[in-house]
């Protein structure tokens, strides 16, 4: 079973006065479903050099929640651990996957701007699917995605390759042109049961 580092949202816990790191507890049970095991990872920078030093890492999920800092977000530690855990996988070819925020960070890392998006929270929408997309053969099974953001990307330039869209134009998936790096925007942990195409991804992306 690989180990895959998972991030996780900031939480401000006020009655507590607490700031959390959190993760929805269906991303253990999604993960374990596909053989994958997961290793949650606090936004703290000291301990990530350390934890990639030690453990045995074959993948990065990057998960949602939380808008980055850039667009208005209050969590800017997990922007530095996510962007040091996307950098330290790009230098050792370790393959990523960015889920909804997970996906903008990616975005934004590599240049592509976000802007707020109408019509994608608490929506389904049908996938437009690029047929040159590594995985078009599972997008294509898709009958529809939920969808819970308010930002998103119209466009991706450079190495950043759109894989599908949304009917109105809005991107939902994307992978690098070299690198293994992916995200898509929709909560595949979310989905009871889980989709087995949405399975198939994750199995592609970490090669499980």
């Amino acid at each position: 079973m690989k180990k895959i580092a998972v991030s996780q949202r900031v939480v401000e816990a006020k009655g507590y006065h607490e700031r959390r790191d959190a993760l929805d507890q269906r991303w253990t049970d999604f993960l374990l479903s596909i053989n994958a095991f997961p290793v949650l990872v606090p936004n703290n920078l000291d301990f990530l050099t350390p934890f990639l030093a030690t453990e045995k890492i074959e993948g990065i999920l990057l998960t949602g929640g939380n808008s980055l800092s850039k667009y208005g977000g209050d969590a800017p530690e997990r922007d530095a651990a996510e962007k040091a855990l996307l950098e330290w996988a790009i230098s050792r070819n370790v393959p990523v996957l960015g889920v909804c925020r997970g996906m903008q960070l990616i975005q934004n890392y590599f240049g592509n701007q976000l802007e707020q998006v109408s019509g994608h929270v608490g929506k389904r929408h049908s996938l437009v699917v690029t047929r040159e997309s590594k995985f078009s053969a599972s997008l294509e099974k898709l009958d529809t995605v939920n969808s819970y953001h308010e930002f998103g990307s119209l466009d991706s330039t450079g190495d950043m390759l759109v894989s599908a869209k949304s009917e109105d134009g809005v991107i939902m998936a994307i992978e690098h042109a070299e690198l293994d790096v992916y995200g898509v925007m929709w909560h595949s942990e979310r989905e009871a049961p889980p989709v087995e195409e949405e399975k198939e991804i994750f199995q592609l992306v970490f090669s499980l």
